[in-house]
C-alpha cells in the first residue's frame, strides 16, 4: 500500500517560511510603532502628582514605568522568537521526516524562486522604512538583530530553503517494493 498523504509537506515547508517573515516584518513595526508611544506616554503619566490624597505619579511610575520596561526589551525578545522560528522550519523537515519524490524537485526550485522574490520585495520595503528619518525609522534603527536578518532576509531563506531542500531529497526512501513506489 502506497502512501497517499501527497506532496503537501513542500507547501508547508514554504508557507512556513513566508509567515516567519511576515510576521517578521508586522512585529517589527508593531513594536517601533508601541516604543514610541510607550516613550511619550510613561513620562506624561509619571508626572501627574498628587490628586486629592493619592500619589499618582508613583502609581504611573510602578504601571507605566514596568510597562515601558517591558516594551524596551520587546525587540531582543522579538529578534530571538524570530531566528528560533527560522530554525523551526529546518528542524520541522528533520523531524517529520518527509521525502518527496525526486520529481518534485522542479516544483521546490520554483517555490524558492518565489521565496527569493518576497524576501526581496519584503526586504526592500523594510529598507524603505528603516533608512528614512522619522521617529519609526529610529524606532527600527535600534531593534539591530530583527533588522539585520529581515534586510539580510533574501540571502538568509535562501540559504534555509537549500538546507532543507537538501535534507528532504536526500533521505533514502521508505517505501517498499523499490525507491518511490517505482
Amino acid at each position: 500500500m502506497k502512501n497517499k498523504r501527497g506532496e503537501i509537506g513542500i507547501i508547508i515547508f514554504f508557507f512556513a517560511i513566508f509567515t516567519v517573515i511576515i510576521l517578521g516584518f508586522i512585529g517589527v513595526i508593531t513594536i517601533g510603532i508601541i516604543d514610541i508611544a510607550s516613550d511619550e506616554l510613561t513620562p506624561i503619566m509619571e508626572d501627574l502628582g498628587m490628586v486629592g490624597d493619592t500619589n499618582v505619579s508613583e502609581a504611573a511610575g510602578y504601571t507605566f514605568g514596568t510597562v515601558d520596561k517591558v516594551v524596551q526589551a520587546l525587540p531582543w525578545i522579538l529578534g530571538f522568537s524570530y531566528v528560533m522560528a527560522l530554525i523551526f522550519t529546518l528542524v520541522f523537515v528533520i523531524v517529520v521526516g518527509y521525502n518527496p519524490h525526486p520529481a518534485f524537485m522542479g516544483f521546490y526550485i520554483a517555490l524558492m524562486l518565489l521565496l527569493i522574490f518576497g524576501a526581496v520585495i519584503m526586504s526592500n520595503m523594510y529598507q524603505d522604512i528603516y533608512t528614512g528619518t522619522d521617529e519609526l525609522a529610529l524606532r527600527l534603527q535600534e531593534q539591530t538583530l530583527v533588522s539585520y536578518m529581515l534586510l539580510h532576509s533574501p540571502f538568509i531563506l535562501t540559504l534555509i530553503a537549500v538546507i532543507g531542500g537538501i535534507i528532504m531529497f536526500s533521505r533514502i526512501s521508505t517505501a517498499t517494493g523499490g525507491g518511490f513506489g517505482v
